[in-house]
């Protein structure tokens, strides 16, 4: 699929019409068409559309159904079981395939991340 063809998916997944789309991207609904028909789409665009739906930006070149691109997956029915960012399945699926020292040191350099971006 072309960008043009995702952001068409996306598009009337949410529901709304080209008109609208155009309105968050400062254009008029000719040119929401013409994105969508050519697939030439400015990034910064894409970028806006994405942080207003809260979908991904690898949505629109990846071949990926929608879910795997919007908000948070939760791992566990449990209310206080933690929350996955959407996209991360495949990464958890890479990790579980690796043997347990692996993932130990994956680990210990995961946290060390953490730590320091949470300062």
């Amino acid at each position: 699929m072309t960008v043009g063809q995702r952001l068409k998916e996306l598009r009337k997944e949410l529901k709304i019409s080209q008109k609208e789309l155009g309105t968050l991207l400062n254009v008029a609904q000719q040119v929401i068409s013409y994105y969508e028909n050519s697939g030439n789409i400015d990034a910064s665009k894409l970028s806006i559309i994405s942080k207003k739906y809260g979908v991904d930006i690898r949505f629109f070149f990846e071949d990926k159904p929608i879910s795997n691109y919007r908000g948070t997956i939760l791992i566990t029915n449990s209310v206080d079981a933690p929350i996955i960012p959407a996209g991360w399945d495949d990464l958890l699926d890479d990790l579980s395939g690796l043997d347990y020292d692996k993932i130990q040191i994956i680990e210990t350099v995961v946290k060390t991340l953490i730590k320091e971006y949470s300062k």
